[in-house]
C-alpha cells in the first residue's frame, strides 16, 4: 500500500459511486470490529457492503488499498482540526521550546491513536506503511511540513539548544518521533494509549535538543 498517491483506482464521479466507496470503508470497519483481522477479505468486505467483487476492485486492488482510503477519510475529515493544531504549534514555539514539543508530541501520537482505534490489528499491519503527511501534502500543497516550519522554531530558542544544524536537528526529531511510535506499535502497541508515553518521548526529544546543566552547578 503506497502512501505517496491516492489508494484508490479511479476516483468517484456519481454520487452512486461516492455511495459504493462509503459502503465499501465501512463494511471494512464492521468486519473489523464485529468479526476479528483474520476475516477481513475483499471478499467479506464485498459481501458486507452489498456489492460484487468486481465491483469493489473497480476502486481498490486490495484490502490494504481500503484500508489507506479508510485512514485517509478518518484524518482528512479532521483537516480543518489538524491545520489549527498545525498553526497553534508554530504559535507556542515563539514563546516556549517545551510546550511546542509537548503539543507535537501529543498531536502524533493522537493521530496513531485514532487509527489504531478504528483499524484495531489490521492498523498493527499496515502502520508503517501509511504516511498521513505526504499524503495531505500532496493533497493540500500549502499545508507546512514538520521540517519546513520547525527548524526556524529551534534557531528562536538557539540559547537553548546543543544542536546547531537546525535543518538536520528537526528531521532527527520527525524520524525520532515517527520511528518510535511505530516500533512501539510493533512491539507494544497498547503503550501509545498512555500518557506516560507521550510523557518520555516529550523527554527524549528534549534532551536531545537541549544543553545539559552543568556537572556540579547548583541552581541560585
Amino acid at each position: 500500500m503506497a502512501s505517496n498517491h491516492s489508494p484508490l483506482r479511479r476516483s468517484p464521479t456519481q454520487s452512486r459511486a461516492a455511495a459504493t466507496l462509503k459502503a465499501i470503508r465501512e463494511a471494512a470497519l464492521r468486519i473489523l470490529k464485529q468479526e476479528g483481522h483474520a476475516r477481513l477479505t475483499t471478499n467479506r468486505i464485498a459481501e458486507v457492503a452489498g456489492i460484487s467483487i468486481g465491483s469493489l476492485y473497480q476502486y481498490y486492488s486490495d484490502k490494504h488499498a481500503i484500508a489507506a482510503d479508510i485512514c485517509n477519510e478518518l484524518l482528512t475529515s479532521e483537516l480543518d482540526e489538524i491545520n489549527r493544531l498545525d498553526r497553534q504549534t508554530i504559535a507556542l514555539a515563539k514563546d516556549s521550546l517545551d510546550a511546542t514539543l509537548a503539543f507535537f508530541v501529543e498531536e502524533h501520537v493522537a493521530r496513531h491513536r485514532r487509527l489504531y482505534l478504528q483499524l484495531l490489528d489490521f492498523y498493527l499491519e499496515i502502520h508503517w506503511k501509511y504516511d498521513f503527511e505526504s499524503y495531505s501534502l500532496k493533497r493540500y500543497p500549502d499545508k507546512p511540513t514538520t521540517t519546513a516550519w520547525l527548524p526556524s522554531a529551534l534557531k528562536r530558542h538557539h540559547e537553548l539548544l546543543r544542536v546547531t544544524d537546525y535543518a538536520l536537528a528537526a528531521q532527527m526529531v520527525v524520524n525520532a518521533l515517527e520511528g518510535t511510535i511505530h516500533a512501539t506499535l510493533d512491539r507494544n502497541p497498547e503503550l501509545i494509549l498512555t500518557q506516560g508515553f507521550i510523557d518520555e518521548l516529550h523527554a527524549m526529544l528534549v534532551r536531545y535538543l537541549t544543553k545539559l546543566p552543568v556537572e556540579g552547578s547548583t541552581n541560585d
